[in-house]
């Protein structure tokens, strides 16, 4: 008995020992990694699960998140970027790689290939997000686009029963809803459209005609502006696109034509169309709530920006921010790690249950088509063109130049698109 006693105490030692040993890690211990976050918009909530979820398999790593404010956050950024104090990861929006590239650290190869990326998301964001040797510098959470925002009621007092799905509609529903009293006062405005400062993401919209329209804003290299150039139609017409769009665009505004609905004296857009004075404008997913939580008895809906012809491919307009790493981070490895896995499908199907956003991934957008409240910025997105912007806050002073050049300036559309082109041509060379 007592042999089997010391025979059954060795093995319970043995067991101990085994268990002890495989436990212990067989490779030196990790460092303690902090990574600092910087977003605007975003509180740090709305990431927990994401940074749990990771710390769970990186237990060294720790999450220093930081919620900027918008109206300042590129100059704090710049300036801690410049001094060296910046964080490991930030926001830029899909316009600015042309300003940050410089202080950015592209992906390393192993983290995302070119085909991955490809397949994975959406394909604005390869046009925006990667530059012209093939190196990745931000990835994105989710990307919004344009969409038309509609007051039922408004509509079907006019007789319209569907939101116009084509420009043509669009004009033709104008012309049935707009209604003025006898001083020339507008009680009902067909779309906000026409001007610069009233009109929410006025640049944008632009943005999105001109591309509809087919104007090759560049040369294929990107080294020249070619905006006012002419474009050649399939019927072996030529027309200045450019100008063309800029010209639609301006017509809201211009009390000699029928589509007249809009001017300077208008309230800003958003207020006009929440006051239930104007019928349609176009706006990105975020604006849903706004209007929903300011004018909850509104009858609104929401539907896909119109096109120029339903026979062609659809074209539509972007407007997001994408996560990227700082050059001077002393982590870019776990920091890029560490954004494949926040962006992967399992991480974003979890991140989107939690906090409707329209999806990055073409592998989510197919089960949020039919969702009331994102399904059709989503499925935008799997259309959405991309405009490049060598210097953004420039780019889109010029356009709003145009516009007023128009409205404000009494000059044609082509003389507007050609004063534009010329100032885009400075911002390539760096002027």
């Amino acid at each position: 008995m007592k042999k089997k006693k010391i025979i059954f105490i060795i093995l319970l030692l043995m067991v101990a020992q085994l268990a002890v040993s495989c436990g212990r890690p067989t490779g030196p211990a990790k460092q303690p990694v902090a990574l600092v976050i910087w977003k605007p918009f975003e509180e740090s909530e709305t990431w927990r699960s994401i940074f749990e979820e990771y710390t769970r398999t990186h237990s060294y790593v720790n999450f220093v998140y930081e919620r900027k404010d918008i109206a300042t956050y590129e100059d704090e950024l710049l300036n801690a970027l410049a001094s060296g104090t910046g964080p490991d990861i930030f926001s830029i929006h899909n316009d600015w790689l042309a300003s940050y590239k410089d202080k950015m650290s592209p992906a390393p190869k192993g983290v995302f290939s070119v085909r991955e990326f490809e397949d994975a998301f959406v394909d604005v964001a390869r046009a925006d997000l990667y530059d012209q040797e093939n190196n990745l510098y931000a990835v994105p959470m989710s990307v919004d686009t344009l969409a038309l925002f509609y007051n039922r009621d408004l509509l079907g007092s006019a007789g319209i029963a569907q939101p116009p799905r084509t420009w043509a509609e669009a004009i033709e529903a104008v012309k049935s809803l707009t209604r003025q009293d006898k001083f020339g006062n507008f009680l009902v405005n067909g779309i906000a459209m026409g001007t610069d400062k009233n009109v929410n993401r006025s640049v944008d919209i632009l943005g999105l005609l001109m591309l509809q329209n087919g104007t090759q804003v560049y040369s294929s290299a990107k080294n020249q502006a070619t905006m006012d150039r002419e474009v050649v139609a399939a019927d072996g017409s030529r027309y200045n696109a450019g100008a063309q769009a800029l010209e639609f665009y301006t017509q809201f505004a211009n009390p000699a034509k029928e589509t007249y609905t809009w001017n300077n004296r208008n309230n800003y857009s958003v207020d006009a169309f929440i006051a239930g004075q104007t019928a349609m404008m176009l706006s990105y997913s975020y604006m849903v709530p706004v209007v929903a939580n300011k004018a909850p008895l509104l009858n609104f809906g929401v539907a896909a920006v119109p096109q120029v012809d339903l026979s062609k491919p659809k074209v539509n307009f972007s407007n997001y921010f994408a996560e990227g790493v700082s050059k001077a981070s002393k982590n870019t490895e776990e920091a890029w790690n560490f954004l494949k896995f926040a962006t992967s499908k399992e991480s974003l199907t979890k991140y989107y249950a939690a906090h409707k956003q329209p999806a990055s991934r073409k592998d989510i957008i197919s089960t949020q088509i039919g969702d009331p409240g994102v399904g059709v910025f989503a499925e935008s997105a799997l259309t959405a063109k991309p405009l490049f912007k060598p210097n953004s806050s420039k780019f889109d002073r010029m356009f709003s130049d145009m516009i007023e050049d128009v409205i404000l300036r009494g000059k044609s559309p082509d003389q507007a698109v050609g004063t534009g082109n010329q100032a885009l041509t400075q911002m390539l060379l760096g002027r």
